[in-house]
C-alpha cells in the first residue's frame, strides 16, 4: 500500500498548469540552488511530485536540459502536463511503489522534490526513497519549511488546505515544519559530500494553519559522494543567521 497521499482536488493540477512553468516563476532561493548545481545541460533529471512537469519546461528554457523525467501520483496533473508538452516524459507513479521500469532501472544526476517532501508526514522514508535514486556524485534538490523552534509534523497542529486562493476549505495536507538542526541531523545520516542551501524568512501560506507566524523557506542541494571519496562534509548555507539562534518555543 502506498504511503503517498492522493488528493482529489483539481486545484493542484489547475494551478501548476498555469504557474511554475517558466524559469522566472520559481522562487529566488530555488533558482540560486539550481544555478549552483547545474553545470552541464547533458544531465538526467528526475522530478518527484512533478505536477504538470513545469520544472522540465523551466530547466529546458534556462539550461537547455532535455533529459527530464517527472512522476506524480495525480493522474489529472500528468494529463494536463502532457497537453502542455506532448513529448514530456511525465508519468503517473508513486515514489514509494515505483512501477515505471525505465525509472526503477536507473539513477539520475539530479533528483528534485519541490514542495513535496514537506507535504508528507513520513519524512524520513520519503527522503531515503529520493536519495536512493541519485547517482554517485549526483545531487538531490529539495525545499523545506524551517524554524529555530520545535519541529511540527503533526497534521492536527500544522496543516494546509489544498487551494491557492487562501481559503480555509477543502482537503487538507500536512504542513510539515522542521527545526533547522533536526533537518541537518537527518541529512547527515545520508552521508553526503556537500550541502548547499538558500532561504529567507516569510509568512506561512494563507491557506495554512500552523503554530508559527514566520518560517524560513529554504531550498537545499545535497550532493552524494562518489565511490571512494572522503567523508569530510562541505557546507555553504545562505540562510538567515537568527535561524540558528536558540528558541524555546
Amino acid at each position: 500500500m502506498s504511503e503517498s497521499i492522493k488528493y482529489t482536488s483539481k486545484n493542484i493540477a489547475e494551478f501548476y498548469s498555469k504557474n511554475r512553468i517558466k524559469w522566472d516563476d520559481f522562487y529566488n532561493s530555488e533558482k540560486v540552488i539550481f544555478e549552483n548545481s547545474i553545470v552541464d545541460k547533458n544531465i538526467s533529471v528526475l522530478d518527484l511530485g512533478c505536477g504538470c512537469g513545469g520544472l522540465g519546461i523551466a530547466l529546458m528554457e534556462r539550461f537547455g536540459v532535455e533529459d527530464y523525467t517527472g512522476i506524480d501520483i495525480q493522474t489529472e496533473a500528468v494529463e494536463l502536463g502532457k497537453s502542455l508538452r506532448p513529448t514530456a516524459n511525465i508519468y503517473v507513479d508513486d515514489i514509494f511503489n515505483l512501477q515505471n521500469e525505465n525509472i526503477k532501472s536507473r539513477k539520475f544526476d539530479l533528483v528534485v522534490s519541490l514542495s513535496c517532501i514537506d507535504w508528507n508526514l513520513n519524512f524520513d522514508h520519503t527522503l531515503k526513497s529520493a536519495w536512493d535514486l541519485v547517482k554517485d556524485g549526483g545531487v538531490f534538490i529539495s525545499t523545506f519549511r524551517l524554524t529555530n523552534a520545535a519541529t511540527v509534523d503533526d497534521i492536527k497542529k500544522s496543516y494546509q488546505y489544498i487551494n491557492f486562493e487562501g481559503k480555509f476549505e477543502g482537503e487538507i495536507a500536512p504542513y510539515v515544519v522542521l527545526n533547522v538542526n533536526d533537518l541537518l541531523g537527518k541529512l547527515s545520516y545520508l552521508d553526503p559530500k556537500e550541502i548547499k542551501a538558500s532561504g529567507y524568512w516569510g509568512q506561512p501560506s494563507k491557506s495554512a494553519k500552523t503554530i508559527y507566524e514566520s518560517l524560513c523557506f529554504a531550498a537545499f542541494a545535497i550532493r552524494k559522494k562518489r565511490l571512494g571519496e572522503e567523508t569530510f562534509l562541505k557546507m555553504s548555507l545562505e540562510l538567515p543567521l537568527d535561524l540558528f539562534r536558540l528558541n524555546k518555543v
